[in-house]
């Protein structure tokens, strides 16, 4: 570890002025909360902001002297010192906050530091992946095909006497509760790390894209020279080996065999008795894949915003489409000044002629999959028998509609009227009425084709009962009830 280098970065690394802050723990607390612990990678000013709020009057019931200047104050002072990155992304009237590497850093770093403290260190599990990890390599980098092949025959033998012992004895071996549990911890934990990596390899292209827009604004070097800077560091990125191994990430999470196989895998987790109280963690696994493409789609948002910047680098026609526009203006505004004093008295008109846009591949968005339910498994579910019997009992006590009465009380009321309405015939015929009732009349008038009339309406007097002495008043469409064979039926 080289002493300069070393005193340079804990003097100016922006992750070390985070620790060395006075409200560190308020800081780190209050960024963990709304982008780790709710997954966000951006959040609205007018969220963040009362989110601050609300958390600034939480932490002074513990410490009034806790977080004193404004929210305001408090998110600028964060951008300022590179712990928060505030941007305005496209499609959005107000800008939007997004944690930069050096917080992800410290957030990471006390995560550990803090589940190593309340918890255990799964040292058997992390060993065994070291040391499968090693394994590989070590065959991996070798062009031998016989140190392949020699690979590939001990797996098959230890495969075969593994088949052929449970065949022969039918039990198996299965991990014991500290195995599945240390082994889920290492998984969950390099989880996290994975979602925090992006922000640096997002931040590589955000420095290409802004070290060509700047060139290009200032003019400095001639526009292939730019291009050329901006292609080759482009070119470089994904050569590096974080560029590499996130492009062939990015094409591992979005295949759709692959997304289905990790679906798969997150469902037989959640049946494992040993990782019931892991929520926690569990959690964060149950929303791997919706968390990694989001943050993947991220990046490539960044890309394709490199790759717009190079196109309009490529187009000199803009340039030149430009300058021609601008002279065109003079010309206008001059012939228009020549002829203010006597203006033409024929018809002015102007045509134009706009050309057919065209855009780049990555202007397109990745592809992702159709929203799918989640399904729940409710067999574990223990039923409330108290709100079940009250659920039946409020089911019991519901009126039925009457449909033979109601059906009977409109033949009884045509008989001696040829129409009437909806509100005529419950006063005449059936003044006990309820709301119900009045659906059923509707419902019947419908079936046996009476005359209604939706753009009309009428009030229908409901009278107090025993219980409930208020009437009611309902409005409902205008319902004529027409005897059959009337000159009005037609």
């Amino acid at each position: 570890m080289n002493f300069q280098r070393l005193k340079s970065y804990l003097d100016t690394a922006p992750s070390m002025r985070l620790f060395q802050a006075r409200n560190v723990a308020y800081v780190v607390c209050f960024l963990q909360r709304q982008f780790k612990k709710a997954r966000s990678i951006s959040i609205p000013h007018s969220e963040l902001l009362p989110a601050l709020a609300t958390f600034r009057e939480e932490m002074q019931e513990l410490d009034r002297e806790a977080l004193r200047d404004k929210p305001e104050a408090y998110l600028a002072d964060w951008c300022e010192q590179c712990w928060l990155r505030r941007v305005l992304e496209a499609g959005r009237n107000e800008p939007v906050y997004q944690l930069t590497p050096h917080s992800e850093e410290v957030i990471s770093f006390l995560d550990r530091a803090l589940s190593q403290d309340l918890g255990f260190v799964g040292t058997e599990s992390r060993l065994r992946t070291v040391i499968r990890l090693l394994d590989e390599l070590v065959i991996g980098a070798s062009s031998d095909p016989a140190v392949h092949l020699e690979r590939l025959h001990r797996d098959q033998a230890v495969i075969a006497q593994e088949i052929e012992r449970i065949e022969r004895e039918g039990i198996v071996k299965p991990y014991g509760p500290t195995r599945i549990r240390e082994q889920f911890g290492t998984a969950v934990d390099l989880l996290k790390q994975l979602q925090g990596d992006f922000r640096a390899v997002e931040d590589q292209f955000k420095a290409i894209t802004l070290r060509v827009q700047q060139r290009h604004a200032e003019g400095v070097g001639s526009r292939g020279g730019i291009l050329g800077d901006a292609l080759d560091a482009e070119d470089a990125l994904k050569r590096e080996d974080q560029g590499i191994s996130f492009f062939e990430f990015l094409r591992f999470i979005q295949s759709p065999i692959q997304q289905d196989r990790l679906h798969v895998i997150i469902q037989e987790l959640l049946q494992i008795e040993e990782l019931a109280s892991q929520t926690a963690g569990m959690e964060t696994v149950r929303r791997m894949v919706s968390v990694l493409l989001a943050e993947a789609e991220k990046v490539a948002q960044t890309t394709r915003r490199l790759s717009g910047t190079l196109r309009r680098l490529l187009d000199s026609r803009i340039q030149s489409e430009r300058r021609r526009t601008a002279e065109l203006l003079r010309q206008i505004r001059g012939l228009a000044a020549t002829l203010n004093e006597a203006p033409p008295r024929d018809t002015v008109a102007l045509e134009v002629d706009a050309e057919v846009g065209l855009s780049g591949p990555f202007s397109r968005t990745d592809w992702s999959p159709p929203t799918e339910f989640e399904q729940l498994d409710l067999t574990d579910h223990t039923p409330d028998e108290d709100a079940k019997l009250d659920a039946f009992r409020m089911y019991a006590a519901l009126r039925p509609i009457d449909w033979i009465g109601i059906r009977r009380r409109i033949d009884d009321a045509l008989v001696q009227h040829e129409r009437l309405t909806l509100g005529k015939l419950v006063a005449e015929r059936h003044p006990t009425a309820r709301v119900v009732d009045v659906v059923g009349y509707l419902e019947t008038a419908r079936e046996q084709e009476h005359l209604i009339d939706r753009a009309a309406t009428e009030e229908v007097l409901l009278l107090p009962r025993e219980e409930d002495e208020r009437s009611l008043l309902v409005t409902v469409p205008l319902v004529t009830f027409v005897r059959r064979g009337a000159e009005a039926w037609s």
